[in-house]
């Protein structure tokens, strides 16, 4: 009888100090529970909100009405690294479309460890079912809360396999770009007229190591700014004019090269190394660029807080697809000699011809150092507090997050977004545009793409009158504008 009693007892104690690890808060529609881990230097918190009785809640995006789920911590000082909602479900709501949490809802914080008080909570949500509820709680951390062991797995708004895809498909897309289509036809070309196929077989391989692994430093790079609480994404190189400078005395050489003015010893280009290091140099004048696909997989495993091994996978996919048409080439110069025009005169004249987005390219990467910034008188400079209130009064809003150092913002910038037409379209519409010129850096607006779950440029968003955002194309044309604008 003593042995069962004191077995009793302790499985009481150890039940109660397990359910004491998580805290609970509820309302008559909803159940929310607050769990929290800690590492060595971080605290992961887990709140699982859950609606009750048929009722549902509208999620972080809630569509054409609602509220937004939100959490808001008081910090103290504790640093917000990283946060994520999970995704909704799309339904129809009183004739309306809406998104919401229908039996529940996963918000993840990772917050930076600091001296003095545990940092608190407080949820605001909007609980609906024949009618809806504005309802708020509030979660006070304790240290009895806080259970001293990593979480097992990882919240992710997108699957590993669809962000490694889009990265790869962005890392095609991307030699087709202008600052990098040159430099890679010209060595496709050379690489099939070459004789020695061992040759071009051992600079394929070298050229994709070298690739991969510049990506792959980058990627180092971003994960050790992160880690020390930086704001940065995919071009943050771009943001320090010593680099840009560098970057356009390269691109300099390299329409001397093609216009013959700089010429290259022979006996260099036979060194083993030398397609490795065309790989880096690859990467390199790849870098003011963002691929249609690319700014979503980079911006999923920068702005989220997956792991190690998915962080630098992405970037190993992306780096992947940027050196599989040169490395095919070399593997396969028979088939790329069908698919490629003869040799002849026209090679010289198209060599030079590409000299020209070369010295484009330098010139521009010149002008974001030294130039001034012209923007419409249109466009208002981006204030988050003040699309904030505009969307809630209802306020049509456009936003262009760009950058001088962005070819593809410039390009759309020029065909589309300061074209009369599109000014006179959001002056017609009455829709107020922002132009976020993430040139430089800017803690701003890094928070607020973000938001949108992206860490590069360009990025287009539009609100509706009912503060449904929907993000745009990376690639405008007008007629694309008018009919998300419509």
């Amino acid at each position: 009888m003593f042995k069962r009693t004191a077995v009793f007892i302790c499985i009481f104690f150890l039940m109660s100090a397990a359910a004491h690890c998580e805290v609970i808060r509820k309302t008559p529609r909803a159940e929310a529970v607050l769990d929290i881990t800690e590492q060595s230097e971080t605290l992961t918190a887990e709140l699982s909100v859950r609606p009750q009785g048929g009722w549902h809640i509208h999620s972080f995006n809630p569509g054409e009405f609602g509220m937004p789920i939100e959490a808001k911590w008081n910090l103290g000082n504790y640093r917000l690294r990283d946060f994520l909602w999970s995704e909704g479900e799309d339904i129809l709501y009183q004739g309306f479309g809406i998104n919401v949490y229908k039996t529940s809802g996963i918000y993840q914080a990772v917050l930076e460890k600091g001296d003095g008080e545990l940092p608190s909570l407080e949820l605001s949500f909007l609980s609906c079912k024949d009618e809806c509820i504005p309802e708020h709680l509030s979660f006070t951390i304790t240290p009895q809360d806080i259970k001293n062991k990593p979480r097992p797995q990882q919240l992710q708004s997108m699957s590993l396999l669809t962000a490694l895809l889009l990265a790869f498909a962005g890392g095609i897309i991307l030699n087709l770009m202008p600052c990098v289509f040159p430099v890679l036809f010209i060595k496709i070309v050379a690489i099939t007229q070459a004789k020695d196929r061992r040759r071009n077989f051992i600079d394929a391989v070298s050229y994709f190591a070298g690739v991969v692994l510049c990506f792959l430093i980058t990627a180092g790079i971003l994960k050790w700014l992160k880690s020390q609480g930086e704001a940065i994404g995919w071009g943050f190189q771009l943001q320090s004019p010593l680099f840009v400078g560098f970057m356009a005395l390269l691109f300099l050489i390299l329409a001397g090269m093609f216009l013959d003015i700089i010429k290259i010893n022979q006996s260099l280009k036979k060194i083993p190394s030398g397609a490795f290091l065309t790989g880096l140099l690859a990467v390199l004048i790849a870098s003011p660029c963002t691929a249609p696909f690319m700014g979503a997989a980079i911006g999923f495993v920068i702005t989220s807080n997956v792991p190690a091994e998915e962080f630098y996978g992405v970037f190993a996919a992306l780096g992947t697809g940027y050196a599989l048409p040169f490395t095919l080439a070399g593997m396969f110069p028979q088939f790329m000699e069908k698919i490629t025009p003869r040799p002849g005169k026209w090679m010289v004249w198209l060599k030079k011809a590409f000299a020209i987005p070369m010295l484009a390219t330098a010139g521009w990467l010149i002008w974001i150092v030294i130039g001034e910034e012209n923007i419409s008188s249109a466009w208002q400079d981006f204030d988050a507090a003040q699309v904030e209130e505009l969307t809630k009064n209802g306020e049509k809003v456009f936003i262009d997050f760009s950058a001088k150092w962005c070819l593809t913002c410039l390009a759309n910038e020029k065909n589309v977004l300061d074209d009369k037409r599109f000014i006179n379209l959001a002056q017609e519409k009455n829709i107020r545009i922002f132009r976020a010129d993430w040139t430089n850096r800017n803690t701003e607006i890094t928070e607020a793409l973000a938001q949108f779950g992206r860490s590069s440029v360009p990025l287009y968003v539009y609100f509706n009158e009912k503060g449904k955002s929907v993000i745009l194309p990376q690639i405008l044309n007008f007629d694309i504008l008018l009919e998300y604008l419509k």
